[in-house]
This record gives C-alpha cells, structure tokens and sequence, in this order.
C-alpha cells in the first residue's frame, strides 16, 4: 500500500481532496473511486451526518480536563507491550524486559483486544491536536502488526514456526495475540465453549478481532495510514473464509459453515461474544467495493432468537428460566455482548443491507431506554432470584430492585450511546441526544478519576448505584478500560452534525468547541462552561444561508432563551426535548447566545417511585456520605414541606451553595446537613445515586393536614420476569403529594387548591382517603397560601 499519496498539506485526514491516476489494489478487492469522495464509516448513508474528528477541537473544559488525563497515560504508556503477544504468535523477536500490559491482556483467550483500543486512542488523540507523539506511536504499532501478519500469513507457505510460533493458519491474513484456532475452534467441528483452557476453550474471539480492525479503520480515517487499512482489509478477507469455509484443516471438518452454524455460534454466552464485529465489514466494503465483506457482516446476524426478536419488537433480553429461545443461550442476556451486535446492524442497513437492520436496532433501542436505564444512562445490575451477575441485563422496567451489588457497567453505556448517535443520524429525535447527553456527562464523563496518575488508566469499570459506595478506577488490559481510552478522546465527535446536502448544521451538544466546516466555508466557535454553567455563545464565521439546528434540552423547563447579534429569536417555539431551527442567512461575525437555565428536578424508578435521584440539568447530583441502616440504607429524604407554590427545589429543598477551586456546584439539601455534588466528578468518595423519598404526612410548608400521606398504586410497570421476594407490580406507586407536586407550579393559590381537591377527590374514589381526610386535606390547603408564596 506504499503507492498511496500523502497528505502533505496537512497531517489531517481529508478524505474528499484524495484522488487516484489509478486503481488501487486492497487485499482481493479494490477501493472505489467514489468511496473516496464519500463519507465513511457510522452514518456514511444517513440524511444526516458527523463531521470528522479534525473539523472539531475541544475547548477549555470539563471534557478537556477528562481528555487530556487519559492522553496523559496513553502518552506515557510504552506501546511495546501491545506487540510482545502479536510478535510471539509471528514468530518474531521481542525487547528485552518488555511484558505484555497484564490484565486480560496476559496471553489469555482475550489478549489482543486492548491493542485495537489503545490504536483507537491513538489515532484520535493525534488528530485532536496534531501531536506528533502519538502520531509516531501509532505508526509504529501499525508497522509491527503488518509485520507480524506477514510473517503468520508466510507460513503457509514456508511451515510452521516455534514455540508460540509453531502452528500453520488455515486461511491468509489472520492478525492476533493468540493463534488462529482460539477463532476457529469457536464454531463447527468442535464448537468452544467460554473458558480458560488455552488448548480447548475460547472467550470472545471475534470480539479481539472486531476490536483491531476497528482501530486500524479509525487509524485510516484520522491518519489516512493506507497502511492501517491494508491490514484491516486482509484481515477482512481472513474473516469472510473462516465464517464461510470454516476450519477446513481439522480432522473432522464436515463442510462449509451453514446458517444454522452461525446462529449457533452467536447464541453462546460470551464465547459468542463478537462485539461490533458486525460494524467494520460494511465499512471495508464501502471503501472496496468487495460484496464478499458484506456477506461477512450479515454472517453475524444472531437469527438464533435475538435478531428476529428485534425485528418484530418483542423484547426477550431477559426471559423465564423455563422458556429460553434458542438452543444455548442463558436467560439473562449479557449487554455488552449484545448491544455492539445493533451498531453493526445499522452499519449493514447503511450500506443497503435492507429495512430490517434499521428496525431491529430502532426496536432493541427502545427496550433499553427507559426500560432499563438508571438514571446515570447506564445499564446492567442484579436483582433477587438470578446470579447476580452485573454484566447482565435486569428485566424490563427494573430500576429499584436492579442496582444492587456491581451496578453499571461502563462499557455498555460506551456501546449504548454509539447506537443512539447512529439512529439520531437517521431519524434526528432529540429523545437519542437527551440520551446521549446524560450518559456522556455522567457515566462515561465520571468513569475517568481526576488524578494526574498515569500507573493506569484510571477508569472504572462498575460504577455502584448501592447506596453510600465509592468509585474504583484503574482497569489496565480490560474491556472499560479500553472503551474508556476512545471515549475520553472523542468528546468532539456529536457536538455537531451536518444535513448530508449541507443545508443545515445541528447543534447536538453544549461543549465548548470549534467547528471548522471548510467544504461549506463556515466556522462556528462555542464558547461555554456547560455543564458547569448554562449558557452558550456561538460566533460564525461565514456567508450565506444555513439552518442551524439547536438542540433545546428537555430538562430546559425554566425557558430556552436565544438571541443572534443580541435580538430575541421569535421564530419558532424552543420546545424542551426538540430542535430550534434558526434559518437565516449567515454573516461573519453573527453571534448567536443560548439560555438555559438549570433547575433541580427529581427523577423516580419506574418500579418504585420512592427510589428517587436528584438532577441539576443534565447531571446527576450524588448525596456524598455513608446513609445509616434505615430506609434498607439509602438516605431518606422529606422534601415537599419546602417548597413554594414555584414547585423549585432550589429555592427551598436543595440549594446550591458554592462552587469548587475546580468550577463544580456544590449544593446542601434540606436542612443543610447533607451535601450534593456532580456525578462527573472522579474520586473515592462514599456517594449515593438514589435516595429513599420519605414523606409521611400531607404537610404544605408547616401546616400538617393531620393526614398521612398515602399512596396510589396504579401505573407502576409488571416486571415482565419475576422478582423474587418482590411483589409485582408493586406497593410503592405515587404518594398524594406526588401527584400534586408534580403539577406544579402553580400561578395562583386558589390553582394549587384546585389541584389538591381535585387530586383528593380522586384518592376518595380509589378508596384510599375517606371523604372526612379528604376535607381536612382541602381546609389545610386553603389556609396555606402564605406559607406557599414564593419567596
């Protein structure tokens, strides 16, 4: 691949200004000449589009902050340690004193998998400022790894090696840490299962090689290392024979591999584990032309049980012990094994692989958010009745009972917001960027320690939902801590995305930033503090008529002001949870300012809304402290006897009080004795997501109606799997103050009285007050107008 120009008028990227005097050879297949003038990879296809990494430079920041921690540690990492593995498997020779990373990555059935991470990470964190240290670093790597794949593919030719060496491929251009077998063994003759016996068992194959040539890709889009993808594309090749021929050189080989072969293979548990393999192949072909690697990408549709499943929207993550779809897999499915699998169906319905990939990814989408989604944006957990194993998914609509033990996992949250940007390139719900946004600015944004410590990567891996636990971070060599090098150095990458006829930007996120869309000749530089502020200033510099797309967020309850050259914008009503549209024609020096103020919300579990968590925008605030043995050890929390008529916490309840040497809010709730603080923030201390909601009485402000305060248990969710010791649907629904509180606010008191008699009279028809309670309820209502005047 050396005969492919370089760039020379910049070290970036740029994929349309590459053109060829000639064809040029891939592997066994050829890029095409339009690919070059197209965009590739997520969204390539879609009616709207990301920009590359290189049009978008972060500003100053929390994400900064994150971002340069993590380029900090893969700068001083020694990227030797990634080939020591590759380089035995190759039969070539090693450093002296230089070791494999350790963690998974110590010759185990997963090694390799960090080395795709780590290119990932590289490739990004050079095109984020040009820094010529990871430029070097990653043109090195990618060197060695083309060696050693030369070197593995050679022997089947010259014969085998020695030692780690000392075995023959089947098919060319394999690439790994570990030999060939340790894939192949995984489907037909011998059908391996997940172990630890390195001659017999197998643990995720595929999943090691999506992680490589996924970097290698990225390498190629941030680099334009040809190099990179010259080996991405053997291996590709190596890929469509092994999933079609098979293990054609074992004794008992019966025959190429059938359909029902490969949905065998996928439905296992974690063996069956292939990541995004799925996702790379579409791409390749994009670039090729090669049919062969999307007939690759479809080979991994998991037809066992889940891939139809999807696309009729019957939602089967988790089922009855006694009724399991499909011949091997477990009850609970695993969901970092399964979620990638749907980014790679909306990269094969992208390049025309039909309407049924889009539905199933739409569909799987949706039974995760809200379903299971804690209010962090992660996913996973346990519940009473299963094995406790947190990598799992809770039944539907399980949030209370579900966040025990590990909690959330953070690379499944990393492949959870992977699939919402890529369906919002589709269909532009701002619901899919709300999303995005809550998961980037809590579990992803608060899975990197706010250390200069470059022992390890400093990220977590579970981040605990039980009350009154810490954040662990380190994870060197495991799947969190290698999502976690790529998500910290892409933080640029959805702020904002581009109509593919270039008629209108979209303003995804609130980050600090400079867009450089040069095709359209505009910049758009944002300047703000978000999310430890609420505002944001956007200059442009460009001519002529765009529509730019601002993102109102739905949390944006207390208004979403916008001026442009300090006149109000009037056109078009700013909706929480939609997009504003300002179509004008644009000048060089327009600035377009945003407000959106935070407020403090409290957000309840599906299943039981007493579990509650507080919101301050788009961050979770966490309760700092060790709760005691009461309410089942959450802290316990009576906030309706503060507030006004306004329904503002932050008046009242949950006060922000200062702000850190770093810029962070602090906040004190009720009576001052408790603190909150941001979930971003990265350290060890005992913190709490969620709190119990304790309010006896019907009390509003001091005045005590003399009544308790009882609940309503209608419209809480039936768990759709059982849990045991737990009633389902449950006796924990909405609290009379609930539901006239969550009214508010009220423009006059005689409008509150009105929501109270209203509200009592309905809790008098369901019999749970007595027409006796209900007047004392109303009489007290009555004479609280002082004590409910906002301050």
């Amino acid at each position: 691949m050396d005969w492919l120009p370089k760039i020379t008028a910049s070290p970036r990227r740029l994929l349309r200004a590459i053109t060829f005097s000639a064809v040029a050879l891939v592997g066994n297949g050829v890029i095409r000449m339009d690919a070059l003038a197209k965009d590739l990879g997520p969204g390539a296809t879609a009616p709207v589009r990301p920009f590359r990494l290189d049009q978008v430079e972060l500003g100053n920041g929390l994400l900064q902050e994150k971002r340069d921690r993590i380029k900090a540690f893969i700068q001083s990492y020694d990227e030797r340690k990634f080939l020591v593995l590759f380089n035995n498997q190759a039969g070539r020779p090693n450093p002296s004193g230089v070791t494999p990373p350790g963690g998974w990555e110590d010759g185990g059935l997963l090694s390799g998998h960090w080395t795709g991470h780590y290119i990932t990470a590289l490739s990004q964190a050079y095109v984020d400022q040009n820094e010529q240290v990871f430029k070097t670093k990653l043109d090195w790597m990618i060197n060695e790894l083309a060696a050693c794949q030369e070197a593995i593919t050679a022997r089947m030719k010259g014969g085998a090696g020695t030692g780690s060496a000392s075995w023959i491929p089947t098919h060319p251009g394999y690439l790994g840490a570990l030999p060939e077998d340790t894939v192949l063994r995984l489907g037909p003759p011998r059908w391996a299962v997940y172990g630890s016996n390195l001659d017999t068992n197998t643990w995720a194959p595929w999943y090691t090689q999506h992680k490589i040539i996924r970097g290698l890709l990225d390498a190629y889009y941030n680099t334009n290392s040809s190099q990179a993808l010259s080996i991405a594309t053997k291996m590709a090749d190596w890929a469509y024979l092994a999933l079609t021929i098979g293990d054609k050189n074992n004794p008992n080989y019966t025959g190429n591999l059938t359909r029902d072969d490969l949905n065998y293979m996928w439905d296992l548990y974690i063996g069956g584990e292939y990541g995004g393999a799925n996702e790379v192949f579409p791409e390749i072909y994009q670039i090729t032309g090669d049919a062969r690697h999307l007939e690759t990408a479809k080979a991994f549709d998991n037809r066992e049980s889940l891939f139809g499943a999807a696309v009729g929207n019957k939602d089967i993550l988790v089922v009855n012990k006694d009724n399991i779809p499909g011949r091997r897999r477990p009850y609970r499915l695993h969901a970092n094994q399964h979620v990638p699998n749907f980014i790679g169906y909306l990269r094969v319905f992208e390049q025309g692989g039909g309407q049924d990939y889009f539905t199933a990814a739409k569909n799987f989408y949706s039974w995760l958010v809200p379903h299971r989604q804690f209010v962090t944006g992660g996913f996973g957990g346990s519940y009473a009745g299963t094995d406790g194993n947190g990598e799992l998914f809770q039944n539907r609509d399980n949030i209370a009972n579900a966040m025990a033990s590990t909690g959330a996992e953070t690379c499944t949250t990393y492949n959870v917001l992977k699939l919402a940007r890529n369906l919002f390139l589709h269909e532009h719900n701002a619901t899919y960027m709300d999303n995005y946004e809550r998961g980037l600015f809590n579990q992803i944004s608060g899975s990197r320690a706010d250390t200069t410590s470059t022992r390890d990567p400093q990220l977590t891996y579970f981040q605990q939902l039980t009350p009154g636990t810490p954040r662990d971070f380190g994870n060197t060599g495991t799947c969190c801590g290698g999502t976690g090098m790529e998500s910290h150095t892409k933080y640029q990458e959805t702020v904002y995305f581009r109509s593919a006829d270039g008629s209108a930007l979209w303003i995804n996120l609130y980050i600090p930033s400079t867009l450089n869309w040069a095709e359209k000749g505009f910049a758009v530089k944002q300047e703000t503090t978000f999310p430890r502020g609420d505002t944001a200033k956007f200059t442009v510099t460009g001519q002529g008529p765009l529509d730019i797309k601002l993102r109102v967020p739905a949390w944006a309850r207390k208004g979403f002001k916008v001026t442009i050259n300090e006149q109000a914008w009037t056109n078009g009503v700013a909706q929480p949870g939609s997009y504003l549209t300002l179509s004008r024609t644009w000048k060089t020096g327009d600035v377009i300012e945003v407000n959106m103020p935070f407020s403090i919300r409290i957000e309840r579990a599906l299943d039981r809304p007493d579990t509650q968590a507080i919101l301050w925008g788009p961050v979770l605030l966490q309760l700092v402290g060790k709760p005691n043995s009461s309410n089942n050890g959450y802290f316990g929390l009576s906030l309706y006897q503060y507030l006004k008529r306004d329904g503002d916490y932050s008046k009242a309840a949950i006060k922000q009080t200062g702000v850190s040497t770093a810029g962070d809010p602090t906040f004190k709730v009720t009576n001052g004795s408790l603190t909150a603080r941001p979930y971003y923030i990265g350290d060890s201390q005992i913190v709490s997501s969620y709190f119990r909601r304790i309010e006896p009485a019907v009390v509003f402000g001091t005045i005590d109606a003399g009544v308790p305060n009882r609940k309503r248990n209608d419209g809480l969710p039936n768990y759709d799997v059982p849990v045991s010791g737990i009633s389902s649907p449950g006796t924990d629904g909405l609290t009379f103050l609930d539901l006239v509180w969550e009214q508010a606010p009220f423009s006059t008191h005689d409008a509150f009285v009105k929501v109270v008699t209203s509200t009592a009279d309905e809790f008098v028809d369901a019999g749970v007050y007595s027409a006796k309670e209900r007047d004392s309820i109303v009489a007290k209502a009555n004479q609280a107008e002082k004590e409910l005047t906002s301050i």
